[in-house]
């Protein structure tokens, strides 16, 4: 299985292309793939998929995509390649192994192009990564603000290669190919000077001096008239190189390769030396031979250049200045790699301004907070030519804080106050950092703090210097007074992870034992912390494999004790953070341990805690501060893997009673906010069912506004509530199954057979004949839309009897209408009718119009079926003059479909294009794209019976990109 996105959005499965449908869904599959393995929200869904604003019913149509979606990735055997569709929370995650999406092996083959040392294995390295581009990046999406930015950042990346394999060409004695090249591409990007540049001094080396210069004065011209801008550096240097006759002839086969988005590092700003001439920022080192912490060191290299570091103004002259910048810096990370986002974030963030500027690095432990200041500094260091201050505060360790006079003292000392200068007291010492500071242009590094207090005495005075603050914590105090920009770091994406490894372990282990690698990779779910540790264990014993590493680590219980080295570990590093919470937020903490999954909301916090909801909301919010959990929307987290697999160890350790009793409140959550969802997304149905007598009502429920909101919960939380099923006791289990029928009805096909079969089993165990009654009606109808029929008519046999006795016509007549579905499509079709004529009966004694309409809209169908539109447009209409209301109803589509139909076979066809036209108005309203579709199909067939024939090509065409036949 293969899936595009350098061109028109495609995937290919071993059958061939698969029919991804309308621009909507294959913006959505863009999104999800450009996403991939990692959660995204519907709202950033609805984003991505309407360039304007989206419609009320924007989450019903994005849910009907996923649906479709997923199906069509279930036919083409996705689950065999490793592609899964997964529901998390409140969002979608699209489960994608590497290689399979060709951006994904575009980065891999620049990335490889990036090291290699011969020009000529860069150039055929590069030609491959750009011949897999067949047009502009995501041709078929919407154009959206996300997908719009996306596709620039794809179409940048492509131009950044095409400028590397152009310069690697001319280093090979190609000008005239690199130049051929490089004028395609100009053409395209009239405006982008760093093409234009490159273009000329290829034009220049191919002996086309006057070509070069008529490139420059077309494009000043360009720049002018268009954007009212002069050229730039690059552009006017070019020029000059070309007027003085150089031709910056590029050494050959000198290896590099332009990293995509990597921008120029300006040089260190000149200041004179003792005799008054120029010279380069110094950097004389003053070591204290501190090292950066292994906890957050991220052993990984930029796979982009580096952004340019803030100004480049030379300090004013001061006469207690040290004669040579100094440098407190640890050193660089071994290795660093990745990150460019957050690297780019950091440059933008400490472009110093009026007031200076600060960046405030926040993440979960282990995540390479350290790495990433440290890697960013040393590349940047030269930029500030008094040099670059550094200190640990230790605030997330078993050590104590360190003192803040004490680190005053320090960086006072090496800005070259005596030490016998040095004031007493904290708030001397502070006063006189800042007489020292102001005026200096300065980079401060201050790691590990805990609070905004520890942070504030050691930022720098004057405009001209920068901080950079690392915390587990996200500090809003900081930012809120002193400006800090937030610039939030997160885990590795799968391919950083490997990489990771691979540059530890080195290439030829990882390609011994690739699939043993994804999976290492895998189970340290992107913490560069788990990375390291894992990749140190394989590497202190090349003869044992990394299948045998990654088989210690797939034991959930022994995982954590296996991710540890020495004295550094990923259990000791969350055991800090948890030590130092406030006790209610630590309570919580471990009660997440016994909650099924990573998602987790205030109201099942409170549960699962024992806590009033205010209570839990604002202990969530202390664990979101600290990073042990991630907010993805109001009130609703979730964990990374080994947070929550040592909260689960945390857990396990309370007593047995105590997490019994935890997840049966749990349980009472799900089942009465279950109810509270089923009746909102149905409001003129009766109750599913009572709770059990020793169930337990929450202390909170979630109150649903709108049926969607009520389907977005049930949506969100089935895998969830799947987990809660299959664990708790039978009494709760089958009506856990029934709340959720409401979205069952609306996805009938997406794989709700196993869990309504257990469900079956529970009311069997437990006698509940009315149960079991509603269980068979509702399984039965499942079975049957799967066609599976035989099936289908053994389970809902017994079900119209079971529920006569349990007293429960109305389930009675449901049970009949489902019964009577089967024997209509096994062309039993007088057994279908007597039938479906007794659930009418019952449930009109019953008074109950829902389950009314229900039966006359099927009775319309059978009577069509049989060849009686007149009969069957007289059910239609008494079913309509039921199904009353605003909202959109999938009830009235078919019954103004029924109608509409019938009104054709009548000859009446004017009235039946107003009945289907009404009928495909509800559908769209709904946003399910099958339902829609078969209203398209059923009028083609009433305009061919019209004459109509081109009208009906048309609606035919539009119903097959919906879904496909």
């Amino acid at each position: 299985m293969r899936f595009r996105l350098l061109g028109a959005v495609a995937a290919d499965g071993a059958d061939g292309a698969l029919q991804l449908g309308p621009e909507k869904r294959r913006s959505l599959l863009a999104l999800l793939l450009l996403r991939r393995d990692r959660a995204v929200s519907v709202a950033q869904l609805i984003e991505a998929l309407w360039a304007d604003e989206p419609p009320a019913n924007a989450r019903t149509v994005v849910q009907g995509h996923v649906s479709r979606l997923r199906a069509l990735l279930a036919g083409a055997g996705a689950e065999g390649y490793g592609v899964r569709l997964a529901t998390a929370g409140d969002a979608y995650v699209l489960q994608l192994p590497e290689g399979l999406l060709d951006v994904e092996r575009f980065d891999a083959l620049v990335a490889a192009a990036r090291v290699e040392q011969r020009s000529t294995e860069v150039v055929g390295t590069l030609e491959q990564a750009l011949g897999l581009w067949r047009g502009p990046a995501l041709t078929g999406t919407v154009a959206s603000t996300p997908l719009e930015a996306w596709r620039q950042t794809l179409e940048e990346n492509r131009l950044a290669a095409v400028e590397a394999l152009a310069d690697h060409l001319q280093r090979l004695g190609e000008p005239a190919r690199a130049a051929e090249l490089l004028r395609a591409e100009t053409v395209a990007h009239p405006l982008r000077e760093s093409l234009v540049s490159a273009l000329m001094l290829a034009l220049v080396r191919a002996g086309r001096q006057s070509d070069a210069i008529d490139w420059y004065h077309r494009t000043r011209e360009a720049l002018a008239d268009r954007l009212g801008v002069d050229p730039g550096r690059a552009l006017n240097a070019a020029y000059e190189r070309i007027l003085r006759g150089e031709n910056g002839r590029t050494e050959p086969d000198a290896g590099a390769v332009t990293a995509p988005a990597a921008a120029p590092v300006p040089d260190p700003a000149p200041v004179p030396d003792a005799a008054g001439r120029a010279r380069s920022a110094p950097r004389t080192p003053v070591r204290t031979g501190t090292e950066a912490p292994a906890e957050d060191a991220e052993d990984a290299a930029s796979s982009a250049g580096p952004v340019a570091s803030a100004g480049s103004a030379p300090s004013a002259a001061r006469s207690s200045a040290p004669s040579a910048a100094v440098d407190l810096l640890p050193r660089a990370p071994r290795g660093f790699y990745g990150r460019v986002t957050e690297l780019a974030a950091l440059g933008d963030a400490l472009r110093t301004g009026p007031d200076g500027a600060i960046a405030l690095v926040t993440g979960p432990a282990g995540v390479g907070k350290t790495a990433l200041v440290l890697d960013w500094a040393h590349r940047h260091g030269g930029g500030f030519p008094d040099g670059v201050l550094f200190a640990d505060l230790g605030g997330f360790s078993d050590r104590p804080d360190r003192e803040l006079g004490d680190v005053l003292a320090e960086f006072l000392v090496a800005l070259g106050t005596d030490p016998a200068d040095l004031p007493p007291t904290l708030a001397g010492r502070a006063a006189l950092y800042r007489r020292a500071t102001t005026g200096l242009r300065l980079l401060v590094v201050v790691d590990n703090a805990r609070e905004s207090e520890q942070v504030r005495p050691l930022l720098p005075a004057g405009s001209d210097s920068a901080a950079l603050v690392t915390s587990r914590y996200r500090m809003l105090g900081l930012v809120a007074s002193e400006l800090a920009r937030p610039v939030p770091l997160s885990v590795l994406r799968p391919e950083e992870s490997a990489a990771l490894l691979s540059r530890v372990l080195g290439p030829a282990r990882i390609a011994a034992e690739p699939e043993a690698a994804r999976e290492l990779a895998d189970l340290c779910d992107g913490l560069p912390l788990a990375l390291r540790v894992a990749a140190a264990k394989a590497a202190a014993d090349p003869r044992r494999g990394l299948a045998a590493v990654a088989e210690q680590l797939r034991h959930e219980q022994h995982r954590l004790s296996q991710l540890a080295a020495e004295e550094i570990s990923v259990t000791s590093a969350l055991r800090i953070s948890h030590e130092q919470l406030p006790p209610t937020a630590a309570r919580l903490f471990r009660a997440l341990g016994l909650h099924p999954g990573p998602m987790v909301d205030a109201h099942t916090a409170a549960a699962l805690a024992d806590l009033e909801h205010r209570d839990a909301a604002e202990a969530l919010e202390q664990l979101a501060a600290t990073h042990l959990v991630t907010e993805t929307g109001a009130e609703q987290y979730t964990l990374h893997d080994l947070v929550w697999l040592y909260a689960r160890q945390l857990a396990a350790e309370t007593g047995r009673s105590e997490q019994r009793a935890a997840r049966t409140r749990l349980a009472d959550q799900y089942l009465h906010t279950g109810l509270a969802a089923a009746l909102c997304a149905e409001p003129a149905s009766r109750p599913c069912c009572e709770p059990p007598a020793d169930s337990r009502r929450p202390r909170s429920v979630p109150e649903f506004d709108a049926a969607e909101d009520a389907l977005q919960w049930l949506g969100a939380h089935r895998e969830t509530l799947a987990e809660v099923i299959a664990t708790t006791g039978p009494e709760r289990a089958w009506r856990l199954v029934l709340t959720q029928w409401p979205l069952i009805l609306r996805r009938v096909r997406d794989g709700w057979v196993p869990q309504l079969q257990l469900a079956l089993e529970a009311t069997v165990e437990t006698g509940d004949v009315d149960g079991e009654s509603q269980v068979r009606a509702l399984l039965g109808w499942v079975l049957v839309s799967n066609r599976r029929l035989h099936e289908a008519a053994a389970c809902l046999g017994p079900a119209a009897e079971l529920a006569a006795r349990a007293g429960n016509q109305v389930g009675r007549a449901i049970a009949l209408v489902n019964l009577a579905a089967v024997h209509s499509e096994l062309a039993e079709h007088a057994t279908a009718g007597a039938g479906l004529d007794r659930a009418l009966e019952i449930a009109l004694a019953a008074d109950h119009p829902h389950t009314v309409a229900l039966a006359r809209q099927h009775l319309a169908r059978h009577q069509l079926v049989v060849g009686r539109p007149r009969q069957a447009l007289d059910h239609a209409l008494h079913g309509l003059a039921l199904c009353t209301g605003e909202r959109p109803d999938p009830r009235r589509v078919l019954l103004h479909g029924a109608a509409g139909e019938a009104l054709s076979g009548l000859g009446r066809h004017a009235e039946a294009r107003t009945r289907l036209g009404a009928a495909l108005t509800e559908a769209e309203r709904i946003g399910h794209d099958e339902a829609t579709a078969d209203v398209l199909r059923a009028l083609a067939r009433a305009e061919d019976a019209a004459g109509e024939a081109r009208t009906a090509a048309a609606h035919r065409r539009r119903a097959d990109l919906l879904s496909p036949v």
